[in-house]
């Protein structure tokens, strides 16, 4: 055993100084994801009818533009910036979040494999239990969303109000910080606020604050901003008009009782208790814990059982992950 946990550790470190060389001549998060808009997004005056939320170009959002990022940028947005974990650790990163799953990996793989006794079916198990901060920030990054739509009707009054001193929708967005906007509202309106005043163009920084937040009404509302900032059109009777919709449609949350978050939830508890049933299960009987336990044919059984429950948590995944956007 000692040398399939050496043969994991060398590997491990193999992975992190490849990853660490590569991010010496990366830069932040930020200006990674500037001068990537800037380098491959053509068509940068293009022009983009209203209501057309899939049109490529700066006035519009752009799904693809997600899938240009590396594999390293893409898990570092969906499970650090839209968790927004930096607020509670601010020195998580990329390469913590992974050190912790290769400590998770290892320190549970000594007691399952003390239990079943069998490589695979621990390597498979010990994988599952090591996804957990994963499923935790994938967790925290849909109750960031979903608190963002509750207060999104609420936002844009109060930017629709900065608006009436000054029509100016940048100068709302810094104002608006002053206002007991909560979290984590505040810390991507901040971000995006320090990215515009330091030169960044606001259209960008809007593109980079609606990869943050998985709501198809938060993704409405910046689309139809950057619209009116690229064609110079009303804002505040934008905002007068998406302050009316989005009470409307909250109204009708409230009325169906619609919340994604807790469905995951519900998702992520049922499908973890099964590793403690399954545990009560094999030992429930001296007969069934040593068939899978003691006999190569039970092993194997508990192999494919462990690599369908695998199966099963990537397509659950998968599944809560969805977006009707």
């Amino acid at each position: 055993m000692l040398v399939i946990i050496s043969v994991l550790l060398a590997a491990a470190d193999i992975l992190f100084a490849v990853t660490a060389a590569g991010s010496l001549s990366r830069a932040n998060a930020a200006e990674r994801l500037k001068n990537w808009f800037r380098q491959k997004l053509p068509g940068r005056n293009a022009h983009i009818p209203a209501g057309s939320r899939y049109r490529s170009g700066p006035g519009a959002y752009d799904p693809v533009r997600k899938d240009r990022l590396n594999l390293l940028e893409r898990i570092e947005l969906l499970y650090i910036e839209k968790s927004n974990i930096r607020r509670y650790i601010p020195f998580m990163n990329i390469y913590i979040l992974m050190l912790l799953i290769l400590l998770i990996f290892v320190w549970s793989y000594r007691y399952v494999y003390g239990i079943l006794r069998f490589v695979p079916s621990a390597v498979v198990i010990s994988g599952i239990l090591s996804a957990a901060p994963l499923f935790l920030l994938e967790l925290l990054a849909r109750y960031n969303a979903e608190s963002i739509r509750k207060k999104l009707s609420e936002y844009i009054s109060v930017l629709n109000r900065w608006c009436s001193v000054k029509e100016n929708i940048m100068y709302a967005f810094e104002k608006s910080l002053d206002s007991n906007i909560g979290e984590p509202l505040h810390t991507f309106i901040r971000d995006m606020v320090i990215q515009v005043n330091r030169g960044m163009d606001p259209c960008e920084a809007l593109d980079m604050l609606l990869m943050k937040v998985d709501d198809a009404q938060f993704s409405d509302f910046i689309v139809n901003v950057k619209l009116s900032i690229r064609h110079r059109g009303d804002i505040k009777k934008l905002l007068t008009n998406l302050e009316n919709q989005f009470y409307k449609i909250d109204e009708e949350y409230n009325r169906r009782r619609i919340s994604t978050y807790r469905d995951r939830i519900v998702i992520c508890i049922v499908m973890f208790a099964v590793l403690p049933l399954s545990y009560f299960f094999i030992n429930m009987s001296p007969k069934v814990g040593n068939y899978y336990l003691e006999t190569l044919n039970g092993k194997i059984l508990l192999m494919v059982f462990s690599v369908m429950y695998a199966f099963g948590f990537y397509l659950t995944a998968g599944i809560t992950r969805f977006r009707s956007r």
